[in-house]
């Protein structure tokens, strides 16, 4: 039950950001590989934050920060290149990720940088396993982000705009429907749920100026096990990811947990190429 609670924890933050890739390739067809700093420059946005004002608050404005960062991206380096194509895309994005975690070393150093819990006192007893009551919030906050984006792709006139571009983006252009609008709205959507769990998380696992590298490629492996479509089973592969790799560290190596699980997702994508989903995404970058 610990390795459970322990793996839903790390996974939720992996759920998360794997959804922040999946908002953009969508809509794109691009893979943005700066996920992990962006949720990274969110996190260090909620540590300046919580000097002044409380917790919460805080975890909130890491996420505004962290979209905001991700909307400034599209504009000033993705926008730009629309005529060149995704392939030139994707690998600007690795050049934004680079000037983000630079920007963010010479502003914080390397030193670890944490806050204060939400919620504080002693860990929980659930089924035998423990489990503080700041970890129940980043759970809980990457559940309740999954509800709010599947809500506004599904119930929404701005959703559905953002959904039909997705599906077919010249009939989207002929009925009004503006790509650089929808872009904005993906871009903030990626960034602020990334930026908002891994913020959340912060107080009780502190976020340090290169880990944007290690949690872009977590994050990357959950949105591969939902295909890149599908929201709910990037999150469902996130938690998944989080406990194998608890598993794997404690009863195989905690040196090599991450190369077994990426030789696991080779595999895995071998023998099931649409990742967790039951139709095969087709190629788009």
């Amino acid at each position: 039950m610990q390795l459970l609670l322990s793996g839903l924890t790390v996974g939720a933050l992996y759920g998360a950001i794997g959804m922040g890739y999946v908002i953009v390739h969508r809509l794109t067809g691009m893979v943005n590989f700066a996920m992990g700093d962006i949720a990274a420059a969110g996190g260090f946005g909620a540590v300046v934050l919580s000097g002044v004002v409380p917790p919460f608050v805080a975890i909130l404005g890491g996420a505004v920060i962290a979209a905001l960062v991700s909307v400034a991206m599209y504009h000033a380096a993705i926008s730009t290149l629309q005529k060149h194509g995704l392939m030139v895309q994707t690998i600007v994005t690795l050049g934004v990720s680079i000037i983000i975690r630079s920007a963010l070393l010479l502003l914080f150093g390397t030193d670890p940088s944490q806050f204060d819990p939400i919620t504080g006192g002693d860990a929980l007893n659930i089924l035998g396993g423990h489990i503080i009551p700041e970890s129940l919030w980043v759970i809980g906050l990457a559940v309740v982000g999954w509800l709010g984006l599947t809500l506004f792709f599904d119930r929404t006139l701005s959703g559905k705009a953002l959904s039909a571009f997705s599906v077919n983006a010249y009939a989207a252009k002929v009925v009004g429907i503006s790509l650089p609008v929808m872009a904005t709205i993906a871009f903030a959507f990626s960034g602020g749920i990334a930026g908002l769990v891994l913020a959340a998380q912060t107080p009780t696992s502190s976020v340090t100026a290169d880990i944007g590298v290690a949690l872009g490629l977590q994050g990357f492996m959950a949105a591969i096990l939902g295909g890149f479509e599908d929201l709910r089973l990037t999150l469902a592969g996130g938690f998944l990811i989080g406990i194998v790799s608890q598993v794997v560290a404690r009863f195989v190596s905690s040196q090599q947990q991450w190369t077994i699980l990426f030789a696991l997702l080779i595999v895995l994508l071998i023998v099931r190429p649409q990742g967790l989903t039951r139709k095969v995404v087709s190629d788009r970058v």
